[in-house]
């Protein structure tokens, strides 16, 4: 088990259920992203049926898995590291709507019987592979729905601002234009400052305005020194009626017909 996975069992084993005095009493950034209430931003709106069965592919330390369970009547979590799985399994002991399977999508195992299930739901939140192909990954999500069940995916954008003024990028990237050809009919929004630690959630409907993100930076992992002056940029391209296009990163929710 690498450090991270490791150093978060140990916060769970610690402080239980208490994420916030676990954050408070241990900074560090990889720590805000797996244990954060602030990460349940990004789907605590959405309409999920609470009869309904949910395929999320990625750990992520049990991130979202929380807010799975609560709106849907099963979960499943598919990750291909037994020691991710382990992470939730210890976030959420004892519960029994949620299955770890270790596997991952595109694995050509013989004992996956987990494939022939069908889901209304499933999540890719940040857990797309850079090292696989994306289509294909987003092919093989979409067979595991049942018929007018939804993808929700989240991924960061390639020419988000945040990224293009210099922050790491750490995972999967996409232009607007090849998740729109690879989701088409996919219904955009817009996480702000990101998709990990959204505090505002913009959509086509309603884009921010020139003003409405001057001030806007993404605190937590901006570089010292940065490319451009973000505000400034976000004024033009908000002004410009660019916006979908410069989003730090997109979540997108796409319905199998």
């Amino acid at each position: 088990m690498d450090d991270i996975r490791r150093e978060v069992r140990a916060l769970l084993e610690k402080y239980g259920t208490d994420t916030k005095r676990a954050l408070r009493e241990n900074k560090k950034l990889s720590y805000l992203y797996a244990l954060a209430p602030l990460r349940e931003n990004l789907l605590e709106w959405y309409d999920f049926r609470g009869d309904s069965r949910l395929l999320q592919v990625g750990a992520d330390f049990g991130a979202l898995t929380g807010l799975f369970l609560r709106r849907c009547a099963s979960v499943d979590v598919l990750d291909g590291e037994e020691e991710s799985l382990e992470v939730v399994k210890a976030r959420y002991p004892g519960e029994k709507r949620l299955a770890c399977i270790a596997d991952s999508l595109l694995s050509d195992r013989a004992d996956g019987a987990w494939r022939e299930r069908r889901y209304d739901y499933v999540a890719l939140i940040g857990s797309l592979k850079r090292e696989e192909p994306i289509a294909a990954q987003l092919k093989a999500a979409a067979r595991l729905l049942v018929p007018g069940g939804v993808l929700l995916v989240a991924v960061r954008n390639r020419f988000g601002l945040k990224y293009l003024a210099g922050a790491a990028a750490d995972d999967a990237d996409m232009t607007r234009r090849e998740l729109e050809a690879l989701l088409p009919g996919g219904v955009f929004y817009y996480p702000m400052p990101d998709y990990r630690l959204p505090g505002e959630i913009y959509s086509d409907a309603y884009l921010p305005k020139k003003g409405d993100l001057t001030g806007a930076q993404a605190l937590y992992d901006y570089p010292r020194y940065l490319l451009m002056d973000v505000g400034a940029a976000y004024d033009a391209v908000c002004g410009d009626g660019q916006f979908g296009q410069f989003a730090n990163s997109f979540l997108v929710t796409w319905k199998k017909e």
